[in-house]
């Protein structure tokens, strides 16, 4: 179990948040805006002591967000004015839906990954292996290693596409370019794969029930599965919780596709509590690979966003969801949960799109997923795209976060977490108007709230012990506010541990006595505030001895 520093301070504690240092002077802080329904059901304490771990944010390692780079449109800036934006940013990862090579070149020396697509109508062709190693030879040796291609998509959607015959051309497509790859001595540092809508899958909701179309499942899908496991590669998605919304508004909750505080939803085959649509969406493919026996492979999010302007029937779109959407799925991804059914792995995610592309047929919101108009200036402003001007504190060694499960947490003496039903339908759609799966998320993540949701919130707990900042600083903790409702209580605790590591408060663990409901919540986010919140907070706490109820 990673400790996450408990060792510097354990000779002061009984437990991490069930006691307090001794002789301690506690008092709850000021000044620190947190999500309404979080804070009213716990407090947030400092006391002044000595400490020498930085316990806030060191694990949180930068998973960086990708951008797709598309070029439907007849009004996009240069290439090398799109290079210095990306560049601008913290977006570590772009991809291409072809192999432009005046991109290729233009991302030379940046530092940034690239990956280079192949449109569906040229699958045919590589299914000629002399063909293939052209392909390679041509679209991707002569940019490495300045260029730093990762990864080749092969079409997109193809197993649900019109073209039936693209089903049989994809996987020996797939494998003579990993052959010519081989030939080149590139299978390391190049993979490949397919981007494949939601739609493939039979069932989605609820995501431990996910399954693959049948009729295609054993002919075409576990085949390429088994060519993904053998390379080590990844199956990548199009998921999009907006097509989920849209289509579905009155029982899939807005604030649980904007990843924001919500009352969650409950998968009743396995007792998890999700709390966003994204990484359900996930998690019903994890599922539908499982039935196949299929638990290598890792998924991926080839596209995933939200419109910022659309048509007067198109619900949900607007600049403020938009901005939510992305900028919450920014700070999941870089903070690392994973999903419930693969807690602390990172999602390879790639946001749709750079730019508006004013040539995208459609309705209205297909050319409005840009973050990016194409004078260069921004949609709206999300806040993790701008790259940092101070780094962080040091953790001076120590290390925080944690490796426990996800949204799986069994609460002590019969309290039930959530207390709800899930709705009846979560089945999401692909860009190209192909419906996809259902979905709810990993966990409780500490979402970004511009108040533009509605739906349901939904009650979070306590949060975090720790050390903030090195040598003899502020040491910060929250803990179970008093005469909460046990049943709150329970449901935030699993909403908590879906970011925080609560392997030490499950049954063996080093903090599971006491076995008290508010005991644990009081671990889970105390755990949750020091791994998610401290970076966006510590700013504005103050030293203030006075207790405060939020």
């Amino acid at each position: 179990m990673n400790r996450r520093g408990e060792d510097r301070v354990q000779e002061n504690y009984i437990c991490p948040c069930h006691t307090f240092l001794a002789g301690e002077m506690v008092s709850i802080i000021t000044g620190v805006q947190l999500p309404r329904v979080i804070s009213r059901i716990f407090l947030c304490l400092l006391s002044s002591v000595a400490s020498h771990a930085w316990m806030g944010s060191s694990n949180l390692r930068p998973n960086s967000i990708g951008v797709n780079y598309g070029q439907v449109a007849n009004n996009l800036p240069s290439v090398q004015q799109a290079v210095t934006l990306v560049r601008s940013t913290t977006i570590g990862k772009i991809k291409l839906y072809d192999a432009n090579a005046t991109i290729l070149r233009a991302f030379a020396n940046t530092n940034i990954q690239v990956t280079v697509g192949i449109a569906n109508d040229h699958i045919s062709s590589l299914t000629n292996p002399t063909s293939a190693r052209s392909w390679i030879n041509d679209n991707v040796s002569p940019y490495l290693p300045a260029t730093q291609i990762t990864t080749i998509c092969v079409g997109n959607e193809v197993l649900t596409a019109a073209d039936q015959s693209l089903l049989s051309q994809l996987l020996p497509a797939m494998e003579n370019l990993h052959s010519a790859l081989v030939s080149s001595n590139l299978q390391s540092q190049v993979k490949i794969t397919t981007p494949q809508s939601l739609a493939l899958l039979s069932n989605s909701f609820p995501p431990s029930a996910g399954a693959f179309n049948p009729t295609i499942a054993q002919s075409f899908i576990k085949p390429l599965l088994g060519f993904l496991s053998r390379t080590n590669s990844s199956l990548m998605v199009n998921a999009y919780p907006y097509f989920a919304y849209r289509r579905d508004p009155h029982n899939i909750s807005l604030a649980y596709s904007l990843f924001l505080p919500n009352t969650g939803v409950n998968d009743p085959n396995t007792g998890i509590l999700y709390s966003n649509l994204f990484s359900a969406q996930i998690d019903a493919v994890y599922s539908a690979m499982a039935k196949l026996n299929v638990t290598d492979v890792e998924v991926g999010v080839s596209e995933t966003g939200w419109p910022s302007v659309g048509d007067p029937d198109e619900v949900g779109v607007s600049v403020q969801n938009a901005m939510t959407y992305n900028q919450n799925l920014i700070y999941y991804i870089v903070t690392n949960p994973g999903t419930p059914l693969r807690p602390r792995r990172p999602i390879n995610t790639f946001i749709f799109a750079l730019f508006n592309e004013n040539l995208k047929p459609g309705p209205t919101s297909e050319r409005n997923f840009g973050l990016y108009q194409p004078d260069g200036s921004a949609v709206y402003e999300v806040q993790e795209l701008a790259k940092p001007s101070t780094s962080p504190p040091s953790n001076n060694g120590s290390s925080s976060g944690g490796s426990g499960s996800a949204g799986g947490y069994s609460p002590p003496n019969g309290s039930s977490a959530g207390g709800y039903a899930p709705p009846n339908n979560g089945s999401s759609s692909g860009r190209n108007n192909s419906s996809g799966g259902s979905g709810s998320g990993a966990g409780g993540y500490p979402p970004y709230n511009n108040g533009s949701s509605s739906g349901s919130n939904s009650s979070s707990g306590s949060s975090g012990m720790g050390a903030v900042g090195g040598g003899n600083q502020t040491r910060i903790w929250c803990v179970a506010k008093p005469g909460t409702d046990r049943s709150l209580l329970a449901g935030a605790i699993t909403y908590a541990c879906g970011v925080a590591d609560c392997s030490a408060i499950q049954s063996g663990g080093s903090c599971f006595y006491p076995n008290e409901l508010v005991s644990h919540a009081s671990y889970a986010f105390n755990s949750y505030y020091q791994r998610l919140w401290w970076m966006h907070l510590s700013s504005k706490l103050t030293h203030s001895e006075k207790q405060h109820q939020f």
